[in-house]
């Protein structure tokens, strides 16, 4: 179940598991456990997002234009100003004929493939700064679904909040205190720590498994019973279309 936790109870709890004490001047400076606190959580959803579980994934709807954007052979789509800002993108889906079709994610350096000829939109290709590259260059204003990871501002009082799942927040505190710990040379004591960030993880992993009887969570929306292959003359049974582009 989804619950927030604070700043300030992250640091107590980071505190007593690495018998510290956070204050305004001295060795372990709460600025500092701050900063760390907010590293480890924006390396936790980025983390999170790349295993396959889209707790913390937005969409973006909108269509896209016709033909490739000049001098590219591709079409270069610009969301630079889509809010919240993107980070990274997990999905690309297109409405193709009133099906949804998701985008094989391509190597940039793949991008010339489809030599500027106007065609259904088969791949993507994340560029820099928000901006996608899609080829071929459609021929139609097909509508599009990007799934990202969005931006998230730090974390800036005691009182800023944390949303997870119940449970999640262990992986934060472990994940400080194997840092503090490291910092003062204990191997002992960080071999016990990181194993326990090790099997928060694992636990963590674990419960979003049990979410699908068909196995572990996956990026995207869940369009099974809406999505068909690419070429119209080819049909995978009930289930399996999603397996293409792996």
């Amino acid at each position: 179940m989804s619950r927030t936790v604070t700043l300030g109870q992250l640091k107590t709890d980071i505190a007593y598991q690495a018998d510290v004490v956070i204050g305004s001047t001295g060795r372990y400076q709460a600025s500092n456990i701050t900063r760390l606190v907010n590293q480890s959580i924006q390396r936790f959803r980025d983390r999170l997002s790349q295993s396959g579980i889209e707790h913390y994934l937005v969409s973006h709807d909108d269509t896209l234009t016709v033909g490739a954007t000049s001098p590219y052979p591709f079409l270069l789509l610009d969301l630079s100003a889509v809010s919240p800002s993107i980070t990274t993108i997990y999905g690309f889906d297109v409405t193709i004929d009133g099906f949804t079709q998701t985008l094989q994610h391509r190597p940039f350096t793949q991008r010339d493939e489809s030599d500027n000829i106007p065609a259904r939109p088969r791949y993507w290709s994340q560029v820099r700064d928000g901006k996608v590259a899609v080829f071929p260059p459609p021929d139609f204003a097909y509508a599009y679904s990007v799934w990202y990871l969005p931006a998230l501002a730090d974390l800036a009082n005691d009182n800023s909040t944390f949303e997870a799942v119940a449970g999640w927040e262990d992986y934060i505190v472990w994940d400080v205190v194997c840092r503090l710990i490291q910092r003062d040379a204990y191997p002992d004591a960080y071999a016990m720590a990181s194993s326990e960030r090790d099997g928060s993880w694992a636990d963590i992993l674990r419960a979003a498994s049990r979410v699908s009887a068909n196995g572990p969570t996956v990026v995207g929306r869940d369009s099974l019973a809406r999505t068909r292959p690419l070429r119209s003359d080819v049909r995978l049974p009930f289930g399996l279309s999603c397996l293409r582009a792996a």
